[in-house]
């Protein structure tokens, strides 16, 4: 009798970083892997975990304190140490075969538990810079699997381009009609599709009612604000005189996100990982705006890896950002050969498509290497 393989896959937090062992999971399982999966304490993706009925454990962790209070560096040791002994009693009972962390910082521990028990370790970076996360477990790693191009690679030696996975609901491909028809849109005229995320981007959303006054009558845009943020953009709509404007069209959130995208010319967006991903699977013309607080400033290095080809506009959210972003859009608005030419860069960004990256992380862990 042969006895199914087994993988512990520490990931988690951010969308970024728990959807890509979340999808390589779901790839494990049809190959005939057992998976158990290690999150923090009381993590926001355990209904995800539930509801496809993966098992999972929580490690009582904390991140690396950023500033000097020692009370914090001692409580961050106290938990990183419980952690590890937990971490290593997991192993010791579910005996993986190979632990593949995302880079949340419950991947530290349980790369260093499954190192000490001489299991292969694996690590997924989604970004185009290393964090901190990855770069402590990547001390005891075999193979690193990049989701982008990374300069200054500190594990060069051991990395693979994978690519990071995007959601099965991108497989099909939306018409750009029939989703301008469903959200109520003119077939013919420039669409621009704006987001900042689940949670929103209260600057972008700002910057860009100031754009839609300024460019009113010459572009439609659909608007999700983030739920947090919905009411505060309805009155920044009707302060600039566009509320219940025909092309505009506000939402706080959305599921359909293939049908938004396919409805676009141009997307106004932060760069994580998960929208660069999605940006490139669609060959989608964008401007991109950097979280400025991003960690290690990874966004920005994200939005650089679309935007050193060609394929996006980089904006930093500096003192004229209005008034940049405003003009970004007219410079695009009406330019079909410029947006043609954007989303043909793409194939220099050298960014494997997301559709095929579980099936190339799965690859990566079953063949060693």
């Amino acid at each position: 009798m042969v006895t199914a393989r087994r993988v512990l896959i520490a990931s988690g937090g951010t969308g970024g970083h728990f959807y890509p062992g979340f999808a390589l999971a779901g790839e494990l399982r049809r190959r005939g892997w057992q998976t158990l999966f290690v999150v923090k304490k009381e993590d926001i993706a355990r209904p995800a975990l539930e509801a496809a009925d993966f098992p999972y454990a929580e490690l009582d962790m904390t991140a690396l304190p950023r500033s000097l209070n020692p009370l914090a560096h001692a409580a961050f040791l106290i938990k990183f140490f419980g952690s590890l002994a937990l971490a290593r009693r997991m192993i010791a009972d579910f005996r993986p075969d190979a632990v593949v962390g995302t880079g949340s910082y419950v991947a530290f521990p349980a790369a260093l538990a499954a190192r000490l028990a001489g299991i292969p370790v694996y690590i997924h970076e989604s970004n185009a810079r290393f964090g901190l996360g990855n770069r402590l477990a990547g001390l005891f790693c075999d193979r690193a699997a990049l989701g982008l191009p990374v300069a200054d690679n500190p594990l060069a030696a051991r990395s693979a381009l994978a690519g990071t996975p995007i959601r099965e609901a991108f497989r099909a491909a939306a018409d750009k009609a029939e989703a301008r028809a469903a959200l109520g849109l003119e077939k013919g005229k420039f669409t621009v599709l704006v987001f900042g995320g689940s949670q929103g981007a209260r600057r972008l959303n700002a910057a860009f009612i100031a754009a839609a006054k300024a460019l009113k009558g010459d572009i439609q845009a659909v608007h999700v604000t983030g739920r947090k943020n919905f009411e505060a953009v309805q009155v920044g709509y009707a302060e600039a005189g566009l509320d219940g404007a025909p092309g505009l069209k506000v939402f706080d959130y959305r599921e359909d996100m293939p049908v938004l995208y396919a409805a676009a010319d141009l997307v106004i967006s932060r760069s994580g990982a998960s929208t660069v991903a999605e940006l490139a699977h669609l060959r989608k013309p964008s401007i991109l705006v950097p979280l400025p607080s991003s960690a290690g400033d990874h966004q920005r290095h994200n939005a650089l890896a679309l935007a050193g080809p060609g394929a996006a506009m980089c904006l930093q959210e500096g003192p004229d950002f209005d008034a940049e972003l405003a003009a970004a859009v007219r410079n695009l608005t009406g330019e079909p050969a410029r947006l043609a030419a954007m989303a043909e860069a793409f194939a220099k960004a050298g960014i494997p498509d997301g559709l095929g990256a579980a099936a190339a992380l799965a690859d990566i862990i079953e063949k060693g290497r």
